[in-house]
């Protein structure tokens, strides 16, 4: 099929839980793409939200979908049961997308061997300051374990993975590995994306293909949103070792590797407890600052080392937690 001359119909499936803080500018993003209006549609896949989602949905016309579990994996395989279209875009309730967002897209499918397109996951210019730390530091490989999320490539490039906020995928692709298995209540993205490569598909990261993504606003909320992610990291070193990078690991176990290290100086020599504190205070120190260059914001530079420390550290306790006491079932969601 010639995408540029026949456009394809597209289906958009955002899973939503408790999304009335953000799902109007996503929804409003969407009602302005600049696609022929009879060629898409979207889908809100709601894992029982009890707040204004749902009215704030109705009020724009989109279709909304009951999901048959509380996990975003449970929401995309119920939203991709509802979808009719020959292409399939993911993104979450907390993005906007740019109004070219499919256009730009769906030329890259005339490649017979493309099952995913994604790109850039820009962080808005009214994020919060502690969002734009976040941003910030998932602009850097050693913050995102080897993920393109966060990153901003200026050329196509073929990756192994898009992430789910900015994933637009062949439905011909995803009918031979979906449903993911809701085990994962998060990067069940990386789960399937996995099962399609060993099918012989590829995945590209295009620049053209751009959304806006609001990072946690507030502490709180990155610090729970990592603890998850280590522990659905876990999950995934169950399913398969290639799910996992030794980044991955190293940060898993950062809290105890750390403790070492304090102790062990601290006991053979006080000035090498000194160094080894020292460093650490120099490591945040070097990331504020390249923080206050890039966005040019004390607020934002201010906020870099908590964003760090909000990240590494629930990582590790979620990836420990997880590993060495795994939750069963419902128990994982709460």
């Amino acid at each position: 099929m010639e995408y540029l001359s026949n456009k394809p119909f597209v289906s958009v499936v955002i899973p939503v839980k408790n999304a009335e803080a953000f799902l109007p500018r996503c929804l409003e993003s969407l009602a302005n793409l600049n696609y022929p209006k009879d060629k898409y549609e979207v889908i809100i896949s709601d894992s029982d939200s009890d707040d204004r989602t749902r009215e704030i949905a109705s009020y724009f016309g989109v279709q909304v979908v009951n999901a048959c579990g509380p996990s975003v994996c449970s929401a995309r395989n119920s939203g991709f049961i509802y979808a009719k279209g020959e292409i399939i875009a993911f993104s979450d309730a907390d993005c906007v997308m740019d109004k070219d967002w499919i256009l730009n897209a769906v030329k890259y499918f005339n490649d017979q061997t493309v099952c995913c397109v994604g790109g850039p996951s820009l962080v808005p210019e009214d994020e919060t300051p502690f969002g734009k730390a976040c941003g910030f530091i998932f602009s850097h490989r050693l913050f995102t374990g080897g993920s393109t999320y966060g990153l901003n490539f200026s050329q196509v490039r073929e990756v192994v993975h898009n992430p789910g906020c900015n994933a637009i995928y062949r439905r011909l692709a995803l009918r031979r590995v979906m449903p993911v298995d809701e085990r994962f209540i998060e990067g069940e993205d990386v789960v399937m994306n996995k099962a399609l490569r060993e099918l012989g598909y590829r995945f590209l990261y295009t620049p053209d293909t751009r959304v806006w993504h609001y990072r946690s606003s507030t502490a709180k909320r990155f610090w729970r949103q990592n603890f998850r992610y280590a522990i659905g990291r876990v999950l995934m070193l169950r399913e398969s070792r290639k799910l996992i990078n030794p980044l991955h690991l190293v940060a898993g176990f950062g809290i105890p590797i750390a403790a070492m290290f304090i102790i062990f100086s601290g006991i053979f020599s006080i000035p090498a407890l000194a160094v080894v504190l020292f460093l650490g205070i120099i490591f945040l120190c070097f990331f504020s600052i390249s923080g206050w260059i890039k966005t040019k914001s004390i607020k934002v530079a201010l906020r870099v080392p908590f964003a760090i420390l909000f990240l590494i550290i629930p990582w590790s306790l979620g990836f420990m937690k997880e590993f060495f006491t795994p939750a069963k079932g419902k128990d994982r969601h709460r």
